[in-house]
């Protein structure tokens, strides 16, 4: 038997898992990056993750076959190269190297949504399709895109990034640089510029300031869920206009590639998903050309936290993905 090592980095969290060649998982940990953004400090810290998740999983470290690491950057996959990363603070860093000066094994970087993908296509909810993609909303909005089982990266390793799709020209701005951006309207941080606006220009009230004190700075999907729930006319307003422009940037995924499905996944969705995916779906019908998305599946992740380590380590155990391997 053969395992495998898979790593989520992302930008207050580190999460690595183990698995089997058969893709079940034997052991997880998960450490808080704690703000790091020294690229070496923080392999040291990705490597301390690994060897926990090794001690739970009881398997020896020599076992390791190979490691899969995903990131929130796009990467160059060829040369190991993070390329930017603006939650890590970092760009053009040559990150395969560094971690490979803690962990000695084969490995392997690709962004973590095309990862989050990846596994969602050979092991969760899109089993059965082929033309597949995948749309995380969380704090910003990631994608991934996978064509006959391959992920595709582009020419310079960006595609698939929906969240930079822009979607109103001169609308808000995006951490990228951008204006316009899907994710700077419908991610979190979208909805909550919006509900701060409706509250410190036009006077409104919300539950949010009894739930989640601290909002304005950050707030959890769950607070979000229990103001919807409340009926909460600022929160609900925020929800339905993030579920309609991400059900109109999945209108135009439709248009311009045709997938088969559409998987929705992401915190946001985790808590709110009964909610929001009708509403995203009703918005993806209205506005595809000439029924196109009728016929499309708009499925829910359902690896929850595992899918992107898990897709990472998978990616990693298959023979036609040992070119990768660094």
């Amino acid at each position: 038997m053969k395992y495998y090592s898979g790593i989520d980095l992302g930008g207050t969290k580190i999460y690595a898992i183990v698995i089997d060649e058969t893709g079940k998982v034997l052991g997880r940990y998960k450490i808080k990056t704690e703000g790091e953004n020294d690229a070496d400090k923080l392999a040291v810290k990705i490597a301390d993750c690994y060897l926990e998740s090794l001690k739970l999983s009881g398997i020896a470290e020599k076992d390791i076959t190979a490691l899969g690491l995903a990131v929130p950057s796009s990467v160059n996959v060829d040369l190991g190269i993070l390329k930017y990363a603006p939650n890590l603070g970092m760009k053009n860093v040559e990150f395969l190297k560094i971690l490979k000066r803690k962990i000695n094994k084969p490995m392997f970087m690709d962004n973590d949504v095309n990862m989050g993908i990846f596994g969602e296509y050979s092991l969760g909810s899109a089993r059965k399709y082929k033309h597949v993609y995948g749309l995380f909303v969380g704090t910003g909005i990631g994608g991934g895109y996978i064509l006959d089982g391959k992920v595709i990266r582009g020419v310079s390793y960006t595609a698939g990034e929906i969240g930079h799709m822009i979607v109103k020209i001169g609308g808000p701005m995006c951490n990228c640089g951008k204006s316009g951006c899907l994710e700077a309207i419908a991610g979190k941080v979208g909805i909550i510029n919006y509900i701060k606006k409706q509250v410190e220009k036009k006077g409104k009230k919300t539950a949010l300031s009894d739930i989640s004190p601290d909002w304005r700075k950050t707030v959890g999907s769950s607070a979000l869920r229990k103001c919807y729930e409340m009926e909460d006319e600022v929160v609900v307003k925020a929800i339905n206009k993030a579920a309609k422009t991400i059900g109109i940037a999945c209108a135009n995924l439709v248009d311009v590639v045709g997938v088969e499905a559409i998987v929705l996944g992401g915190g946001l969705i985790e808590e709110m998903g009964e909610v929001f995916t009708p509403m995203v779906e009703e918005n993806m019908k209205s506005y595809s050309i000439a029924d196109g998305a009728n016929g499309v599946a708009l499925i829910k992740a359902e690896l929850g936290d595992d899918a992107v380590a898990l897709g990472a380590a998978w990616f990693t155990s298959l023979e036609e993905n040992k070119n990768y391997l660094k």
